[in-house]
């Protein structure tokens, strides 16, 4: 088996990253911007996956307008932390040895040999040096270390370190130019050697190159994953997973439509911006075509959340086939059908086999009648081309209704449309469904989500301030999308949910909620072979 990967080796790489999450925090950085491709030309191309962090001065600029007073201190002492737990039992001072000449962070996993297909990955960090005096005074106080031993060897004209600590590990440290390398074993840092002298690198991948030079297309970079060969790696995180732990079925079930992958974290104007870029295998691409929502302006600027696609009779479907193949799937599946059985309603025929058109949810304030106890209420629209089928689910439902002697179901006209509500006396509508037009029929919970879903919005959701401010920046035609105004979510939680449990969300995660105006997430996919995810958290603007 490879040794461990010793504390000293993984320290600047792990506190790198660590920090990547909060660089507001850093000072006295340089102008310079350190680039993924750079590291990338000291990577073997056999690479399975790589990760790239990097001082970004624009993200750090970007970052600093952002934040309260309370989650900037919260932050800056988790890092604080972070950083003395990481280098705990060692001589190493961030500050000191570290932070003046630490520049982008590259960690890659290489295949084990191919006689040792169970064998753990092989580990590469590869650091950008941004000024190579502190790095050389580094890489003499690794030697230097109390008890710890050093032996020089020369490989194809490269010196290369190899240092024993007393506990046994071992690592090796080689300079390239500007990139210092270092691995658990001799071999990854031989490798980055072979590459450097003109081995095919990481770099030269040609389906993924443009998309991992320019981290996935977001703006002032601060981190890069790149995994090249998807089910590879996949097939070796599951191999070398401990038996303790499970990760979720589809976790191992996607990996065989995935060919590559690259994800980019950045911050911009709006706050923190996370893109994916997914290649797909040809053979497994289904034709999921964009569009822009129509049912979007239906919901009014009090929306709190909202959720929205198209075709949830494909997506039931996709999920009754995974249930074959996966016990976890096949309960939740299993759920849904119970639950709509105890309602003598067949989730198949009755339910999604229906619902083949654009659908929105979304959960919307207000504190108006039945609703004023709870502060917000749902309403659906579904889009359909069997209209038929939808009524008579409908009907079945006020069937059950008119069972209960205390819910009266009966029909009213709303701006020139006929609803049926189902009332119970002195308190008022508790549900409602009708149609907005020949193919798009709602149901709303709470009976003033009944008027408002049936009315147009005097300010809909897509021009209020909020959604300009969290969802705009989102690609407007995708394949789905999700959106939650956090500042209205925590009003409403403060009011409502924590008043009666107060302990429910600790302070430090109350403080971080708080520092949000929302976050939105989109699917796209502008050619058949490519997914992509794009996530947005729209971050308060400091008052500092």
């Amino acid at each position: 088996m490879p040794a461990k990967k010793p504390k000293l080796l993984i320290a600047a790489a792990i506190v790198a990253a660590g920090s990547a999450a909060v660089y507001f925090y850093f000072q006295g950085l340089n102008n310079k911007v350190f680039n993924p491709q750079e590291s990338a030309k000291v990577i073997p191309d056999e690479a399975m996956m790589a990760a790239f962090i990097s001082p970004n001065p624009q993200a750090l600029a970007e970052l600093q307008r952002f934040g309260t007073p309370g989650a900037q201190k919260l932050v800056g002492m988790g890092l604080k932390t972070f950083q003395e737990q990481s280098l705990a039992g060692t001589q190493i001072n961030f500050d000191r040895d570290l932070k003046p000449w630490l520049g982008g962070v590259m960690v890659a996993l290489l295949p084990p040999d191919a006689a040792a297909k169970t064998e753990p990955p092989k580990l590469l960090v590869v650091v950008s040096v941004k000024n190579k005096i502190s790095a050389w005074n580094f890489a003499n106080k690794l030697k230097s270390q109390q008890g710890a031993t050093t032996q020089e060897t020369e490989y194809k004209g490269v010196k290369i370190s190899e240092i024993a600590e007393p506990t046994g590990k071992r690592y090796s440290v080689a300079l390239l130019n500007d990139q210092l390398v270092m691995a658990p074993l001799k071999k990854p840092v031989e490798l980055a050697i072979d590459t450097f002298k003109g081995e095919p690198s990481l770099a030269t991948q040609q389906s993924t190159t443009k998309f991992f030079a320019e981290s996935a297309g977001v703006k002032n970079p601060i981190a890069t994953v790149y995994i090249a060969d998807y089910p590879a790696a996949i097939e070796q995180l599951k191999a070398n997973l401990p038996a303790d732990i499970q990760l979720p079925w589809t976790v191992f079930s996607q990996f065989k439509q995935v060919k590559s992958l690259v994800a980019g974290i950045g911050a911009d104007s709006e706050g923190l911006r996370v893109k994916t870029i997914a290649q797909l295998d040809p053979k497994f691409v289904q034709q999921n075509p964009q569009f822009a929502s129509k049912l979007l302006p239906r919901f009014p600027g009090e929306t709190i959340a909202l959720v929205g696609g198209k075709g949830l009779d494909q997506i039931w479907s996709q999920a009754t086939a995974q249930a074959k193949d996966s016990p976890e799937v096949d309960r939740g599946v299993q759920q849904v059908r119970d639950s709509f059985k105890r309602l003598d309603l067949d989730a198949d025929r009755d339910v999604f086999g229906w619902m083949n058109g654009e659908f929105a949810i979304g959960a919307i304030g207000s504190n108006q009648g039945i609703l004023s106890q709870l502060g917000m209420g749902a309403a659906m629209i579904f889009e359909t081309s069997d209209r038929p089928a939808a009524e008579a689910t409908l009907k079945k439902l006020d069937a059950i209704a008119k069972s209960n002697p205390t819910v009266s179901v009966a029909p009213r006209q709303v701006q020139g449309k006929e609803v049926t509500e189902w009332q119970i006396p002195q308190q008022g509508t508790l549900f409602g469904h009708g149609w907005l037009n020949e193919n798009s029929v709602f149901v709303a919970f709470g009976g003033p989500l009944v008027d408002v879903i049936t009315s147009t919005p005097p300010q809909p959701l897509s021009s209020s301030p909020s959604f300009q401010a969290i969802a705009t920046s989102l690609p407007r035609a995708n394949q789905g999308y999700f959106y939650i105004d956090m500042e209205k979510t925590m009003s409403w939680a403060n009011q409502y949910l924590l008043a009666v449990q107060p302990n429910l969300v600790s302070p430090p995660a109350a403080e971080l909620l708080n520092s949000l105006r929302g976050v939105s997430v989109a699917t796209a996919s502008t050619q058949p072979t490519t997914a992509e995810l794009e996530m947005l958290f729209a971050l308060k603007k400091s008052n500092n």
